[in-house]
């Protein structure tokens, strides 16, 4: 292992990168070689909201106290493993999370939907959303009138209940109701960090372009020091990405790859390549767009090594998308490519030439 660790960062110092991403294991944290992020996943007995989506899991109710407790476990756990290292630049809490998404107001507001149908005394986040509620209308008439509604009073929301039209009205409050429970989630995370990591950057959670929301998304900017997106296309250069203007923050991508099929696994991952030259191409093309776009400041690849032929233990993921393979030979034409980049990367961001 240590003769791995030692040939793997002479690759990396070699190949032109800066820095290893999410996912590196702790045993590379006190090296002081090259510079990584750490992360943590926070897990636990708290109670959950559901999104209609939860690709990964079920989404945390941030207002139950367990929730804080146990995020205060992870990022302590992190912090132990970290020690405070300089060569720490920053720290991603959780992965892909199904905050919600733009493609309908269900799926955009399912975490509020969801926390409806609960019965107020058995849901932190349902109770959190009733009081705030209270505070947005005078009294149960006026949620009546905005939500087209017939509760007889404030208790009668306690039970739970369904959503079945959303009113322009009732979607003013579900953005209000989204950005709390946000801004719950990561105004307890940038604290415990503050708290128990200060020297090191919040890189936020990696959200899944798939699975967030402009609400979500401006709570996040509140309190990350970086804004983290795993986009799994051939490029950051469609008008999706104008998002970054209105938040102004800079931003990372978390994850991206491209695979093909002359590997000798039988699947080239989720952006396609056609054969290992081409590989190496399509990856120049996405980072000259990232380079090229004033808010990103870094892109992760995912992952170094490709998947087991098999298929990992998780999901049976079975991927060409490292820049080795599993007998830890590189894929020379994807490391040229990346090297050609490495090379350039700040002479191409700043427009200057090299002296």
């Amino acid at each position: 292992m240590e003769h791995w660790r030692d040939t793997t960062i002479k690759r990396m110092h070699t190949w032109g990168f800066t820095s290893f991403g999410n996912w590196v294991d702790p045993s590379y944290y006190q090296l002081d070689r090259l510079p990584y992020f750490a992360n943590g996943w926070i897990i636990g007995d708290f109670k959950t909201v559901s999104s209609g989506n939860d690709y990964w899991g079920a989404m945390p109710d941030v207002f139950d106290p367990v929730f804080a407790q146990r995020a205060e476990v992870t990022i302590k756990q992190i912090a132990q493993e970290v020690q405070n290292n300089p060569w720490c630049v920053g720290v991603f809490i959780d992965n892909e999370k199904s905050w919600g998404s733009e493609w309908g107001l269900e799926a955009q507001y399912g975490i509020v939907i969801n926390a409806f149908t609960k019965q107020a005394s058995e849901s932190p986040v349902k109770q959190a959303f009733v009081e705030k509620l209270k505070q947005r209308h005078a009294d149960i008439s006026a949620l009546n009138n905005a939500w087209n509604s017939q509760f007889k009073n404030w208790q009668a929301l306690d039970a739970p209940y369904k959503v079945t039209q959303i009113t322009t009205s009732m979607q003013q409050d579900f953005a209000t109701l989204l950005y709390d429970y946000g801004e719950k989630y990561f105004s307890i995370v940038a604290n415990l960090l503050d708290q128990h990591m200060p020297n090191h950057m919040y890189m936020g959670p990696r959200f899944a372009h798939w699975a967030m929301t402009p609400e979500v998304r401006k709570a996040a900017a509140k309190y990350v020091d970086v804004m983290s997106y795993n986009y799994y296309r051939e490029g950051i250069d469609q008008p999706y990405w104008d998002i970054l203007e209105s938040l102004d923050m800079p931003s990372i991508i978390g994850e991206f790859h491209n695979g093909a099929m002359d590997s000798g696994l039988f699947n080239p991952g989720l952006i396609h390549a056609e054969d290992q030259a081409d590989r190496g191409k399509k990856y120049q093309e996405y980072m000259y767009s990232v380079i090229d776009n004033p808010y990103f400041v870094g892109a992760h690849w995912f992952q170094y090594i490709d998947s087991p032929l098999t298929g990992r233990a998780y999901d049976g993921e079975n991927y060409n998308v490292g820049f080795v393979n599993v007998a830890d030979i590189p894929y020379q034409p994807l490391v040229d490519a990346a090297k050609e980049v490495n090379e350039n990367i700040y002479t191409r961001r700043f427009k200057t030439q090299k002296q």
